[in-house]
């Protein structure tokens, strides 16, 4: 009974992290071709909002209505920093950054879970902390040499956003994993979704997204990509995530950021034409090597 129960988990542990792992791999893509009809924070108050909706029908229709002292700051930390800004930040940059670089810096989110978790008291093995300065180190020469010769002060704008995005992320992530669980993780998400939702329309009011939009206008394909990260992308990657958070180390968790990439090159490279210097391949080796000695340390 206790290995079958084992080996049941262990399925459920690799089917959430496959799940995570090729679902926000594909995000990249989806927002690419989303941003060509859309502003981003209108992409990511659309996604959000549907996605909240109904994840909060599906709570309800269960009856899973019970809330227990500190879920609405749970529910504010994950909508905040995870959502609004996790994803609005990666939507903002998906329009100035090929999708592969931006993947690629996203892997800044292991280091930063793994350097929270020492400031917390874990001190890593000294070869992980060699893994931190190695990926470092890839981080500042991809920003450097691989956004091409035409970077300015929105590819390195864009890139200092991402890297924000991922610190407040780990912040996040680390927070909730403090706090009480949810009665039901789908009224937990739904929260979350809808604050982040309403996060992200007030930046996009800011950013001026709303006044010319024109859902009317958008085209069969936009509204299926669209779909595409409300359904299986937001409602089905996300709830993986969070039920990963409650069984092992955020740090491990956060290894989607550097498998990510692999997803995001791979479609850029086969769908959109994309190409990456010969030195923008180097700073991501370096990258992964060092996020990979990390994560094999935190096991």
């Amino acid at each position: 009974m206790l290995a079958s129960t084992t080996r049941s988990r262990s399925l459920l542990l690799i089917s959430a992290f496959l799940v995570i792992y090729i679902g926000w791999g594909t995000t990249y893509l989806a927002n690419h071709f989303l941003l060509r009809e859309l502003p981003p924070f209108v992409i990511g108050t659309l996604r959000f909002l549907c996605a909240g909706i109904l994840a909060l029908l599906w709570a309800l229709s269960r009856g899973a209505t019970q809330m227990q002292p500190g879920n609405w700051g749970s529910a504010l930390i994950g909508g905040l920093l995870l959502i609004a800004f996790g994803q609005g930040a990666l939507i903002y940059a998906n329009q100035h950054l090929p999708t592969g670089l931006l993947a690629m810096l996203y892997t800044s989110l292991p280091l930063w879970s793994v350097a929270l978790e020492w400031l917390l008291g874990e001190r890593p093995p000294f070869w992980a902390l060699l893994g931190l300065a190695l990926a470092s180190g890839g981080i500042v020469l991809l920003m450097g040499n691989g956004l091409g010769t035409e970077t300015g002060p929105l590819q390195w704008f864009s890139g200092g956003l991402t890297l924000l995005a991922t610190l407040l992320w780990a912040i996040g992530a680390w927070w909730m994993r403090q706090r009480p669980p949810f009665h039901s993780s789908w009224l937990g998400l739904s929260l979350q979704m809808l604050i982040g939702a309403l996060i992200l329309a007030g930046l996009g009011l800011l950013d001026g997204d709303w006044q010319a939009l024109r859902l009317d206008q958008l085209s069969g394909s936009g509204w299926l990509w669209l779909a595409y990260l409300v359904l299986p992308v937001s409602l089905g990657v996300y709830p993986a995530y969070f039920w990963l958070l409650r069984e092992v180390r955020p740090s491990l968790v956060s290894t989607f950021a550097f498998v990510n990439p692999v997803v995001a090159l791979l479609l850029g490279y086969l769908i959109l034409g994309e190409q990456l210097s010969l030195t923008a391949g180097l700073a991501c080796l370096a990258t992964l090597t060092g996020v990979s000695l990390i994560i094999l340390g935190r096991r």
